[in-house]
């Protein structure tokens, strides 16, 4: 009889049991806590989560409500498509939309979707290191093994554990999905490969669009070195199939991505964004989050200098990607090729358009890097706030060398090849794990605020305003991103809102309420449409002042109190 590991997808099941328990342990405690609260890894990191939550929540709920008007996001009342003022990550919103459903507690989905997608990044490197090895004439033996270690690389990095508060880009795994089945198609150019092919890449781009860019240039090296290496000879099956290919991206993305280029037009968005202000810096590339408990404190110095973004491949990973590399390049297989170029051009890319030393956004080099002449051919480059990002590609390109430099030891030592396997494995998880994840308590669920339960009982449409706004400016914006998550449990219209753009408009309404509780300043909320006002009284610095101003504000009606929140209704 076969043993477990020769039957046909047993070790599929292994892998992704495994991946989810190595998940709960990389990502400790959060997997005992979902219910009530929200990773907090950095000062801004509960802001954006916040923020993520309703972006879920918003959509799951639309879904459902009014599909067609997915969009128009509650938040910012009156502007339209606020959805669109950020990512929509609307793979990931389909994910939570059945455990919201089911449970009625956002966080709880919010915090599951996150769990997942990191045995899904696994898994689906796992599949395609598979597919690479197997397809590359390198006569690879016992190949899942390999392709198991290249799973680990690649879904718990650095990069990904320092960015726990982005789930958008946590939701790699249609990357090595998709360069996969581009793979499969330029070996066999049939309607199969096409469809998966752009089916993989328009779900990475509604996942992110950064990673839209990314992949784009993945594939775009991909396909060129095939095409060099068959000098330019094509099928008319590769041309019929590829045009479907990307037909079908197209068809899937184009309705998502409407609102986006509406809103560049009208807001000229992309104009103010500085691909230089989170570029990676050479600190970067030696930085690990603070969490880390390996390397976190003694890389304090690094990650300040690289402003925040941690970057480090790990030892295992990088001697394991440097030794499969000489090993490849040794070979009569040209692998190696794309694998090298993928690397070196997520590694190059990351830098920005020019060398950072420190946080400053000082140039370092007193030429450009090669990002700045390619920001004049591909424009969505001008876009990224973020090129450091890039590096996710380097970590697929490593994932994959780990997985032959591992296969390579398991061949010159086969008596050893199990322990190999298991001591690489423990290694880079030991590099990669962080110490407890910090967690800060949330209201969700039941325990949400009365006043929140009251306004959903409201008649649709009642516009709902939370004070204080804040300082008009962005900064101080992000410390009330919590409204915005107030907003599920109600999904009235809000004059707040919380996202990657705010419009100036909105702006002049918070400098306008600074005066609150002024009878101008309400009278302005009133003009523009306000009907609920939720007043956080422990936000203002003399509350029982504050009360005896409202109460002279005959537009004004007391309705209920909830602790220190205060629920008024703006006559009309």
């Amino acid at each position: 009889m076969k043993s477990l590991w020769q039957r046909p997808y047993a070790f599929h099941f292994f892998a992704l049991l495994a991946y989810s328990l190595l998940t709960v342990v990389m990502t400790y405690p959060l997997a005992f806590r979902l219910g009530d609260t929200l990773l907090g890894t950095d000062s801004n990191a509960l802001n954006d989560t916040y923020f993520s939550v309703w972006i879920f929540g918003w959509q799951a709920h639309q879904l459902i409500a009014d599909p067609l008007n997915l969009f128009q996001g509650n938040i910012f009342y009156p502007f339209q498509n606020t959805l669109a003022f950020s990512e929509i990550i609307f793979p990931g919103a389909l994910l939570y939309l059945p455990f919201e459903y089911a449970t009625g507690n956002p966080v709880f989905a919010y915090n599951l979707v996150v769990l997942l997608t990191f045995p899904l990044n696994a898994f689906a490197m796992y599949v395609y290191a598979r597919d690479w090895l197997s397809h590359s004439n390198l006569e690879i033996r016992n190949s899942k093994f390999a392709a198991f270690v290249a799973g680990l690389v690649f879904a718990f990095c650095t990069y990904k554990m320092g960015e726990l508060r982005h789930v958008q880009l946590l939701m790699g795994m249609f990357m090595p999905l998709t360069l996969m089945y581009v793979a499969r198609f330029m070996r066999a150019p049939n309607l199969h490969n096409a469809f998966l092919t752009g089916l993989f890449f328009a779900l990475n781009a509604l996942s992110s669009l950064y990673y839209a860019v990314f992949l784009a240039f993945a594939v775009a090296l991909y396909v060129g070195i095939d095409l060099l290496a068959r000098r330019f000879r094509i099928t008319r099956a590769h041309v019929l199939y590829g045009t479907s290919a990307a037909a079908i991206s197209v068809l899937l993305v184009a309705p998502l991505l409407l609102p986006y280029l509406g809103l560049e037009r009208e807001h000229n968005f992309s104009e103010g964004r500085d691909p230089r202000l989170f570029s990676a810096r050479p600190a970067s590339y030696l930085a690990t989050p603070r969490s880390q408990w390996l390397y976190g404190e003694l890389t304090n110095n690094f990650r300040v200098a690289s402003k925040g973004q941690p970057l480090f491949p790990g030892v295992v990973a990088l001697g394991l990607s440097l030794f499969g590399l000489v090993m490849l390049m040794r070979k009569k297989s040209s692998a190696w090729i794309f694998v090298l170029l993928l690397a070196l051009t997520g590694f190059v890319l990351s830098f920005g358009p020019d060398l950072m030393m420190d946080r400053t956004n000082a140039a370092g080099l007193n030429f450009p890097l090669p990002y700045f002449a390619l920001a004049k051919i591909v424009s969505p480059l001008n876009s990224l706030n973020a090129p450091a990002r890039f590096v996710i590609l380097t970590m697929l390109a490593l994932a994959l060398l780990s997985a032959y430099g591992i296969a390579e030891l398991m061949r010159r030592a086969p008596r050893f090849a199990n322990p190999i396997v298991f001591v690489c494995a423990a290694l880079i998880l030991l590099e990669y794990i962080p110490a407890p994840l910090v967690l800060a308590d949330v209201d969700a669920g039941a325990n949400v605020s009365p006043v929140y339960t009251f306004l959903a009982q409201q008649p649709r449409g009642q516009v709902v305003v939370e004070l204080p706004m804040g300082a008009p400016n962005f900064v101080d914006q992000d410390k009330h991103v919590v409204y915005t998550y107030n907003s599920l449990y109600h999904w009235q219209p809000l004059v707040n809102g919380y996202s990657t753009f705010i419009p100036p408009d909105y702006y002049a309404l918070v400098r306008d309420v600074q005066a609150f509780p002024k009878a101008s300043a309400v009278r302005r909320l009133q003009a523009w449409g306000a009907r609920w006002l939720v007043i956080h009284s422990d936000r203002y610095k003399n509350a029982g002042l504050l009360r005896q101003q409202l109460a002279k504000r005959k537009m004004l009606e007391h309705v209920q109190d909830s602790n220190e929140i205060w629920l008024y209704r703006v006559k009309q």
